[in-house]
């Protein structure tokens, strides 16, 4: 059925906020490595293409980057406080393709691989404050979300032409459920942070893979 569960947000047990600081060094690892990536191809492109193509590689680069909008602290640090705690990050602002308003704030998957989860992250004064601000119209939409993202699976289909794409259609085709969590953030800017997380708001059963099924 595609009728959204009864299912009470706290039927699950909440996880602790309080997770480790991410040192300085393990942050700007990534943005570095990505500079140094970017610097050796440019080079490459000086040497062997000359320095209008190198200048276009450069463009087409940092279009994107000046391009995308600035993203929500709140997004940043529930995806912080998740990647501590092991989950993979497969979507940012990831948009349904049959529906393109509905949008997941991210989607990762579980540190054992049997769950994708899709997480909506509430500014909140308090845990209640979070629960009360996903009413029935926003379930709808995390529910069609859910609904959407198993389509993907069954019919072996992405939407966008994501980078992500590839990693999401995998995380999806080994996990055997799909999830919807709830992280609360307090705060704003860069002293955004998590002040807690309730898992498994709502959550369905994916059935065995289709050439399975069929097979």
């Amino acid at each position: 059925m595609n009728t959204i569960p009864r299912q009470h947000p706290l039927r699950r047990d909440r996880v602790s906020a309080e997770a480790p600081s991410v040192p300085a060094n393990r942050r700007q690892q990534s943005t570095v490595s990505r500079l140094a990536d970017a610097i050796r191809s440019t080079i490459a492109h000086l040497r062997h293409d000359g320095l209008a193509v190198a200048c276009a590689s450069v463009i087409r680069r940092a279009l994107p980057w000046l391009s995308r909008p600035p993203r929500d602290p709140g997004e940043q640090a529930a995806e912080r406080f998740l990647s501590l705690l092991g989950y993979r990050v497969l979507a940012r602002n990831w948009r349904s393709p049959g529906s393109p308003r509905d949008e997941a704030d991210l989607i990762v998957q579980t540190p054992d691989g049997r769950e994708v989860v899709v997480v909506e992250v509430k500014r909140t004064a308090s845990t209640w404050d979070a629960l009360e601000r996903v009413d029935v119209r926003k379930r709808e939409v995390l529910w069609r979300i859910a609904l959407s993202l198993e389509e993907i699976r069954d019919r072996q289909r992405l939407g966008g032409g994501e980078p992500c794409a590839r990693a999401l259609r995998h995380a999806l085709r080994a996990a055997d459920t799909i999830r919807i969590d709830l992280v609360a953030v307090r705060g704003d800017g860069r002293g955004c942070a998590v002040s807690d997380h309730l898992p498994g708001i709502l959550s369905r059963r994916l059935l065995a893979d289709r050439r399975t099924r069929d097979g």
